[in-house]
């Protein structure tokens, strides 16, 4: 009787390896099959990230093409105007794209609060400050934009080491040179030159992210400092002058909706303007950039992937040619 027992012992030791083989190698083809469709998936992912990003790549082509289309037939006109006017969602193969295109030149210019002499530059800083009181009385509910980040700017895009100060403003009227950013956590040089991204406000003292985010869209590092009456914010034209006030601005808004100002005289005709203010802005206003600079961003979407173009581009005035100043992939 032994070796029958013997003999099914064996058995079933034989089975229970069987078993645990199969069950092995069932793990193994789990595992195998998971690591498959993570593959499948990741490349999937990897393809539709590629298709996502080439329809954002293709967006800023739309947006180059509109730019360079504001000077030829009246169709193009009226598709460049709807580009650059507000945000646009066109289909690009399997995917779409979100375009949207604002001027540069209707926004003040950081880089330009110092005249060619080294002077401080009033109109412009002027400007900045009254922007700064529009904006904190707009929404008082945010954290308070103080003015001391004026003389700050001065002195990051200034050659000098020399703290500016600044009498006419009664506080906060100091800025900072290396010493200052060289005391921080993390410490930095001041920059002493001019600002080639407008992020780099962010670098500067006074600039929170939060105050970033709130001047972002009425400041800029481009053009000859003169704002574009057609396509400025109503924020930016009421900065203008300290006479201007909100009505006036709306007026100008509206009346350019109907058609845009051909000339800066045209704007004696809008109603409510009068000799004091339109002698204040004549010179600070424009209706025709030397040069042309948009901030373009395309946003391509592909299934659940994304992936964001943003460009500086500026418009030749002489050569009508469309060149690329700053490029980001995100």
């Amino acid at each position: 009787m032994k070796p029958k027992r013997a003999k099914s012992k064996q058995k079933g030791f034989i089975v229970v390896v069987v078993l645990c083989i199969i069950i092995c190698m069932a793990v193994l083809l789990l595992g195998f099959n998971y690591q498959s469709r993570t593959n499948l998936r990741a490349v999937g992912d990897f393809q539709k990230s590629a298709q996502a990003l080439n329809c954002a790549k293709a967006g800023l082509n739309v947006a180059i093409a509109a730019i360079k289309g504001t000077d030829e037939s009246n169709n193009t006109n009226k598709t460049s105007s709807n580009l650059l006017s507000e945000e646009n969602t066109i289909d690009i193969g399997d995917g779409k794209c979100s375009i949207t295109i604002t001027e540069e030149n209707a926004k003040l210019n950081v880089n330009l609060l110092k005249d060619k002499s080294g002077k401080p530059n009033r109109t412009g800083i002027d400007q900045l400050l009254r922007l700064i009181d529009l904006l904190n009385k707009d929404r008082s509910d945010y954290s308070h934009i103080g003015y001391g980040l004026v003389p700050a700017i001065i002195d990051w895009t200034d050659t000098d080491d020399k703290v500016t100060h600044l009498p006419f403003i009664k506080h906060e009227n100091s800025g900072a040179e290396s010493a200052y950013y060289g005391n921080l956590e993390t410490p930095y040089k001041c920059s002493n030159a001019r600002f080639e991204a407008t992020e780099e406000l962010l670098l500067v003292k006074g600039i929170t992210q939060d105050v970033f985010e709130r001047i972002r869209d009425y400041v800029t590092v481009y053009g000859d400092g003169k704002i574009n009456i057609n396509c400025a914010s109503k924020r930016v034209i009421e900065s203008l002058s300290e006479k201007m006030d909100p009505v006036l601005a709306q007026m100008i808004i509206d009346r350019r909706k109907i058609k845009s100002f051909d000339s800066i005289m045209e704007l004696r005709d809008v109603p409510g303007m009068t000799d004091a203010i339109y002698n204040t802005i004549r010179n600070t206003a424009t209706v025709s950039p030397t040069d042309e600079y948009y901030h373009a961003t395309s946003r391509g979407n592909v299934g659940h992937r994304n992936c964001t173009v943003v460009a500086i581009l500026r418009k030749n005035m002489k050569t009508k040619n469309v060149e690329v100043i700053l490029y980001k992939e995100s």
